[in-house]
């Protein structure tokens, strides 16, 4: 039984990411073309993002474990409404900052990895489905925003990765989200 429905889980897997024909993310609004930098001028010039592309990576950081320590500290997660997989209009500009942070001097040449979670409710193939869409709704919102593909991977952690244990809606709208790990 467990080896059918593993074998169902990456059937699964493989036809949803290599399925799916190439089209723009799954947005929440009409608007979801906008950036932060639209929506909100001063925070364009306020930005982390704008100290961290100035600075030289071989004189404040010596090693790649560095580098990523230093980038992963400005990536937010994405979260996401019960059963969605849509990224919300409240959640774009998170999208556009790490595009940014991911195209500048830090992390340009880095890998990332892009991980889609899911709450405790629904079955473990549901949740794993959904993690996945999840991750590439993500996925192809940072490729529109400039990211490139290639340095992209996609995983479903379903629910068995949890930032929260705690059984109340709270903690299952933290649990509900995708994470960026970046890789050398």
């Amino acid at each position: 039984m467990q080896k059918r429905r593993t074998c169902i889980l990456l059937i699964l897997a493989v036809v949803m990411v290599t399925g799916c024909s190439q089209k723009a993310p799954e947005l929440e609004s009409a608007s979801a073309g906008s950036t932060i930098a639209d929506t909100n001028p001063e925070l364009r010039a306020d930005s982390d993002i704008a100290k961290m592309e100035g600075v030289d990576e071989n004189s404040a950081y010596g090693s790649v474990d560095e580098r990523i320590a230093a980038v992963a500290k400005e990536i937010e997660p994405i979260y996401f409404a019960t059963d969605q997989y849509r990224i919300p209009e409240d959640q774009i500009y998170k999208i556009d900052k790490a595009a940014q942070i991911f195209n500048g001097e830090l992390a340009r040449d880095l890998s990332i990895r892009v991980e889609g979670n899911c709450d405790e409710w629904g079955t473990d193939e549901y949740n794993y489905a959904l993690g996945l869409k999840r991750a590439k709704s993500a996925k192809d919102a940072l490729s529109i925003s400039g990211v490139a593909e290639g340095r992209m991977s996609l995983i479903s952690y379903g629910e068995s990765k949890p930032v929260c244990m705690e059984h109340n809606e709270a903690c299952w709208r933290r649990n509900r989200r995708v994470d960026f790990t970046l890789l050398p």
